[in-house]
């Protein structure tokens, strides 16, 4: 009687459980009906508006009472709205939620601006949170950390965060004792083709070619080894400086040779103790162009390689130089970031230089203007601090991959657009008025175009301009195309032919501009949430803060305040 009692709450329960969920996607579809219809009457007067011409003194003076209205709104914003304790510490650029246990400072920056450093340097240094969050993926982040200025980390430091764990075993031999060395290593960028794998082999090491200038004609790689197995890690010193210099790619190169030969791992023994805080392996296009121009080859590295702190390695050469046995052993570490192969890198470059934003931060650089400055000031403050700096981006694939499907002009991306534009005032509005609780993403760039220097002003107008007309050029590729086709088949008279390419490029403009934004931005917004999540899970994180671009910071606040963390 009592299981069957049990069994029918149980019943009961599920199904109460399940009409709740009912009610709420009905209130859910009910709100978002009402959204729409509310979006589409608030559409009809401003585009009504936007096509109709005014006198300029109309129009000028609309523009004057709104940009009146907008700094009355965010003077009464300031004063009148309820900040926490810790919000009024943070500057005006940053947000502060609270949610599930958790405290959120959401820093949005502007890329380029020389005062995003500051904010974050401030904002890290005064809240001390549990961990770091930036907006960028692993491969971004090690490319940016090539910088010269970047400080060294040192082996305790890095041990946890992106170094490989190996082990190594020398058994005893009459009257030497066993030994066992377990340590950190880094890791070369195309390690994690082979990810999760279990590396097994005896360590070799040729007094004769200690560098590895010749390891692919090393007579002691051929064959058995002195265990008599045929799996053997090929162990080099670090060439020197003089000696890298010479040489395209030495680490790249010496993998290839070291496939060749047979090894399943190159082992590189440091000229110092401290490791880089970089993977180690090309990670600019152009050397990579340069390297299969001179090799033939576009593939990548096919064997791990691992570089060991100079205390380690030097002792696994004099073992190996006293005759003893060394065998090595590790499992690939997994960090989920996928390495590109140049084909695919080549691609995506092009993407990015046609799309004008490769052209309008390569103008930029040209400038010595140092982009994604602040993402590195988190980083360092982090490091300084004792805390970990993790990356909740999207890689490069999945975001090309997002944009090339938003921009196929399928019937649900026509759809999408559709009603992205009837929903333009309703976000207009906001973004001219912002609501409480929300970051002021106009007046935060605005402060951020505050500190721009001379410099920066120069290179980024010259900037805007060089990529806007290499993309109007593009679009008036595409509309006379469209518009020969139309003018042959009798759509079009030719003294139209002006008229019809502005309507063509309008209607391009009309579609692209809301699929841009929803892989540009929205998309992304909710991945990174998604990570943000799973971030503060894993590291039991009760306070954290998160740097990213001024377009993100909303998207992320709304998910943060809807769903938690």
């Amino acid at each position: 009687e009592e299981c069957i009692e049990l069994l029918e709450n149980g019943e009961k329960s599920e199904d109460s459980e399940s009409s709740e969920e009912g009610a709420c996607r009905w209130a859910d579809w009910f709100w978002s009906l009402l959204q729409f219809l509310l979006d589409l009457a608030a559409s009809v007067p401003l585009w009504y508006a936007m096509f109709s011409e005014f006198p300029d003194r109309v129009v000028y003076g609309f523009l004057a009472i709104l940009g009146l209205l907008m700094i009355l709104w965010r003077i009464y914003r300031a004063y009148c709205e309820e900040k926490t304790k810790l919000g009024q510490s943070i500057p005006y650029t940053c947000a502060h939620a609270h949610a599930d246990g958790r405290d959120l400072f959401l820093v949005a920056t502007v890329h380029i601006s020389p005062r995003a450093p500051k904010d974050v340097w401030r904002v890290i240094r005064s809240t001390k949170p549990t961990v770091a969050m930036i907006e960028l993926d692993e491969e971004r982040l090690n490319r940016m950390r090539q910088v010269p200025t970047v400080q060294q980390m040192t082996p305790e430091q890095l041990q946890q965060a992106i170094l490989q764990a190996v082990t190594f075993r020398a058994p005893a031999e009459g009257t030497s004792p066993a030994v066992e060395i377990s340590t950190y290593a880094q890791r070369a960028v195309w390690n994690t083709q082979a990810a999760n794998e279990q590396m097994c082999g005896e360590v070799v090491f040729s007094p004769e070619d200690e560098y590895g200038q010749a390891l692919e004609a090393f007579d002691g790689f051929d064959g058995e080894t002195d265990g008599g197995s045929e799996d053997f890690m090929a162990l080099i010193r670090k060439p020197p400086k003089e000696m890298l210099e010479q040489q395209l790619a030495p680490f790249t190169t010496k993998a290839y040779q070291a496939a060749k030969s047979g090894a399943s791992a190159l082992l590189v023994v440091n000229w110092e103790e401290n490791l880089p805080a970089h993977k180690i392996g090309m990670t600019r296009v152009w050397d990579e162009i340069r390297y299969a121009c001179t090799t033939g080859n576009c593939a990548l590295p096919s064997v791990p390689l691992l570089l060991l702190r100079q205390e380690c390695g030097e002792q696994l050469i004099r073992l190996r130089q006293s005759g003893r046995r060394v065998t090595a052993q590790f499992t690939v570490k997994e960090d989920g970031v996928r390495p590109r192969s140049l084909p695919k890198k080549l691609c995506q470059e092009c993407a990015l230089i046609f799309s004008g934003i490769g052209i309008l931060y390569g103008i930029i650089q040209c400038f010595s203007v140092r982009v994604g400055a602040e993402f590195l000031a988190a980083d360092s403050a982090a490091r300084d601090l004792g805390i970990r700096c993790v990356c909740i981006d999207v890689d490069l694939d999945r975001f090309w991959s997002k944009l090339g499907w938003a921009v196929l002009p399928s019937p649900c991306n026509l759809l999408n657009s559709l009603i992205s534009w009837i929903a333009f005032p309703r976000i207009l509005f906001q973004f001219l008025f912002p609501p409480f609780g929300r970051v002021d993403a106009l007046g935060s760039t605005l402060l951020h175009l505050g500190s721009f220097s001379f410099r920066v002003w120069i290179s980024f107008l010259l900037a805007g301009l060089c990529a806007s007309l290499v993309t109007s050029s593009i679009l008036r590729l595409f509309s006379s195309g469209v518009e020969v086709t139309a003018e042959s088949a009798g759509v079009v008279e030719e003294e139209d032919r002006s008229l019809a390419q502005t309507y063509i490029i309008l209607a391009i403009e009309m579609y692209m501009l809301p699929q841009i934004y929803d892989a540009v931005a929205a998309s992304r917004d909710e991945s990174m949430y998604q990570s943000m999540v799973k971030k503060c899970k894993d590291f039991a994180a009760e306070r954290l803060v998160v740097v990213v671009g001024a377009g993100h910071a909303n998207g992320i606040l709304q998910r943060v305040r809807q769903h938690g963390l």
